[in-house]
């Protein structure tokens, strides 16, 4: 499946593009809310400016994927693989990135506000000035992340306990 297809058939109404690979396209811009892309090939694409509202992304695999200002509110992205991605300024507000791997992913000016991140792997990811207000980092990997400015309030760390800087 080529870019072209993937708009031609979700324009005619199809959700459903599991195991699709796109690896490498240029999708930005691109207005898929809802879409299911289940187990998707999507490394090194770029999205940057899309909307991805409540998209299907279950380990899909997005790793070095350019998601600048990307909208993923409420988007699961569960079990997906985001290693080196760059989601500067994206927002993923009640997004479901539970046993995700976001290691040196860039998280910067990122809106996380109430996402759920347990047991995401953060490792050395770049979280500078992001938004972690009412997020569940419970038993994720915050080894070598870069926390600087972030903002926290109710939200979970990784041990369990509360952190409530900014409230």
């Amino acid at each position: 499946m080529d870019t072209d297809e993937l708009k031609r058939r979700y324009l005619a109404g199809e959700r459903n593009f599991h195991r699709a690979n796109l690896s490498g396209s240029d999708l930005r811009k691109l207005q898929l809310m809802r879409a299911d892309l289940l187990k998707a090939n999507l490394q090194n694409s770029n999205f940057s400016g899309a909307n991805l509202t409540k998209v299907n992304f279950y380990q899909a695999n997005l790793s070095r994927a350019d998601l600048r200002q990307t909208t993923l509110n409420e988007a699961i992205l569960h079990g997906a693989e985001l290693s080196g991605a760059n989601l500067h300024r994206a927002s993923l507000i009640k997004a479901d990135l539970c046993e995700a791997n976001l290691k040196g992913a860039s998280l910067t000016h990122t809106n996380l506000g109430a996402a759920k991140l347990g047991g995401a792997n953060l490792n050395n990811a770049n979280l500078t000035w992001a938004n972690l207000r009412k997020a569940d980092l419970k038993d994720a990997n915050l080894e070598g992340a870069d926390l600087s400015g972030a903002k926290f309030c109710n939200t979970i760390m990784p041990d369990g306990s509360m952190r409530n800087d900014d409230c």
